[in-house]
């Protein structure tokens, strides 16, 4: 027996010093570089996140800008003809300027056909896309008055032409610029009954065949989109109600905010409205090809504050759970030594085998619960080597003597009843051969007691079986075997015959004439299947539910009124569960008038690794 030596430091010096300069100094310096590192990581996520968001709804804006500009550009390539006739001209580039000043038309019917087509135009501008609320085009008539063609589908017509011009200020429009304009955030008040917010577009129309660089101004196209179509870009970027967002042009003018009162207004103006130094962050992407940035102005407080809030509170526990935890450490460190020492010298004990031993602990804690658990696992351990261990073996070969004892009187008996009713019946050469194919299968099954044999034996007591039946029944049974090199396998003894029997009595011999059982063996990977259909009666659902319900219950078989049935399948299917475990075993499918089919499952033993 090994000598405990006695320690020059003990257990409880050694936990108490530990747990404060090894635990307690490390975790609140870790924690606190720790802490700050994340805030700062934190704040950085935090803002490239809102970066990210911000670009992602820049980019959705220009992509949707980019839309509206390529439909304003179609009175380039529309085709006008008030005269089907006309179809030649349909695809000259001029096409719509002519309409515009009404060339194409007989001066009596000028202005009637022009509105017509104009209409139809802006009619077919406002279709390309759901969000267009209204279409509008403006000019100079060729006597230089001014002309405005206006259409919307949600309104009969414009109340009030004077206020449009002004929201779009086109008295001071840039005529001269060749690129989509965008007029800010306004009201669509100038159509009676019309409620909208929308956004204006605008283009220039130039007549094409002046020179390049001096094409004459022909009128300006006005689309008005819904500024819900803007909303939802920002909505689904997911900012919240207390940050601001602002879409800024080029000429600083905001076109759009969330907060109403600041569309129109300079962005110098909403830049100065927050100071970032101390309670706003503001973050702003670069301009697009159309000039037009977006800025989100956000409370540092609310993105901040969970994050600043969380560390004040996570310091002041620190602090508090390292007080508790040096003072724990003294008190705890002097109550586990000494239990944990005896259970130490029990120990000592158990390595000789000595498990009487007994240790005394008062505590009502886990260690007063460990002493007693050691004392039980000590007389378990050793009631478990004396008895359980050798006592399970005991039971596992009775069980299996039991199981394939069951099997020998059942198939004897069934077989002898077959030749004796054959031997009264006539007085023939027969009956020696159906003899000596019974002394065969009994020797098979009284002879040598290994439990595994090669699978062509199985199948061979399977053709002396059908044999008999056939010299009794006058070859009633055909019996086919279709397998590969599968034979050499190794399988427990006597599966095949009992499930073959199952097939005859309860599949068979019910239809009162001839009938087939198929043998089929399949391999996979790791998996023998043996398949034993029959082309007989056949079984309801509920008589395989049956089936099932037996494999799964200690009864050797189901009784019925006569006697007990399936006892020959419920007795392989158990054995080839003790011997492999509940991956293995018997599966039966069954359709009425078609058959019935057993499925073996086995796992894949060769002759050679059995031997091994």
């Amino acid at each position: 027996m090994i000598k405990l030596k006695k320690p020059k430091l003990s257990l409880y010096q050694k936990y108490a010093v530990v747990v404060i300069l090894a635990a307690i100094v490390p975790i609140v310096l870790l924690v606190s570089t720790f802490l700050d590192s994340l805030i700062d990581r934190y704040q950085e996520a935090m803002l490239h996140q809102y970066q990210s968001a911000a670009g992602y709804v820049a980019s959705d804006i220009t992509s949707l800008i980019d839309s509206y500009n390529t439909i304003s550009k179609i009175p380039y390539y529309y085709n006008f003809s008030s005269d089907e006739s006309a179809s030649n001209n349909r695809y000259s580039f001029d096409s719509f300027r002519k309409v515009v000043f009404g060339e194409i038309y007989d001066p009596d019917s000028m202005e009637l056909l022009r509105q017509q087509d104009m209409s139809q135009f802006l009619k077919y501008l406002q279709s390309v896309n759901a969000d267009i609320v209204a279409a509008h085009f403006l000019m100079y008539d060729s006597d230089g008055s001014y002309k405005g063609f206006h259409y919307s589908s949600y309104a009969s017509y414009i109340a009030d032409e004077k206020k449009y011009l002004d929201h779009v200020g086109y008295e001071k429009w840039d005529k001269d610029t060749n690129k989509l304009v965008i007029v800010p955030t306004h009201k669509a008040d100038y159509y009676k009954g019309l409620d909208y917010d929308v956004i204006t577009v605008g283009r220039n129309y130039f007549d094409l065949r002046g020179q390049v660089g001096n094409t004459a101004y022909v009128g300006t196209l006005f689309l008005d989109i819904k500024l819900s179509r803007f909303e939802k870009l920002f909505r689904n970027a997911a900012f919240e109600d207390n940050e601001k967002c602002y879409v800024i042009d080029r000429s600083g003018t905001c076109i759009y905010s969330s907060d109403m009162d600041n569309i129109g207004v300079i962005s110098d103006v909403i830049t100065h409205q927050t100071d970032p130094q101390k309670d706003s962050i503001v973050i702003e992407t670069k301009p697009d090809d159309y000039g037009l940035y977006t800025c989100v102005v956000m409370n540092s407080e609310k993105v901040y504050g969970s994050i600043v809030r969380f560390k004040r509170i996570l310091y002041i526990a620190l602090i508090i759970s390292a007080g508790i935890l040096i003072y724990a450490s003294f008190v705890i460190s002097k109550r586990m030594t000494r239990p944990i020492y005896d259970i130490m010298k029990q120990m000592e004990k158990v390595e000789t085998g000595d498990f009487e031993i007994a240790l005394e602990s008062s505590a009502d804690d886990e260690l007063g619960v460990l002493s007693e658990r050691f004392n039980q696992m000590s007389r378990t351990l050793e009631k478990y080597i004396n008895q359980s261990y050798v006592a399970k073996l005991k039971q596992s070969e009775a069980e299996m003597t039991a199981l394939k004892s069951q099997i020998y009187p059942h198939f004897l008996y069934n077989t002898l009843e077959i030749i004796r009713m054959t031997a009264l019946d006539e007085n023939s050469e027969r009956v020696a051969k159906m003899i000596e194919a019974l002394s065969e299968q009994i020797r098979y099954i009284i002879g040598p007691l290994q439990d595994m044999v090669p699978l062509e034996k199985e199948i061979e007591i399977v053709r002396k079986y059908v044999y008999l039946i056939n010299c009794r029944y006058q070859s009633k049974v055909q019996l086919g075997v279709e397998r590969k090199d599968e034979g050499h396998f190794m399988v427990p003894k006597l599966i095949l015959q009992p499930v073959v029997e199952n097939a005859y009595v309860h599949g068979i011999r019910p239809k009162k004439e001839s009938g087939t059982i198929l043998i089929e063996v399949c391999s996979s990977e790791d998996k023998l299947e043996i398949s034993v259909m029959d082309n007989g009666v056949g079984m309801e659902e509920e008589k395989v539910a049956d089936i099932y319900r037996l494999f799964e219950s200690e009864d050797p078989g189901i009784k019925d009124e006569h006697n007990w049935q399936s006892i020959g399948i419920k007795n392989v299917n158990d054995r080839i569960r003790y011997m492999y475990g509940e991956d293995y075993g018997l599966s039966i499918t069954s359709t009425v008038n078609v058959g019935t089919n057993v499925t073996i499952t086995l796992p894949k033993i060769r002759e050679s690794k059995l031997d091994a």
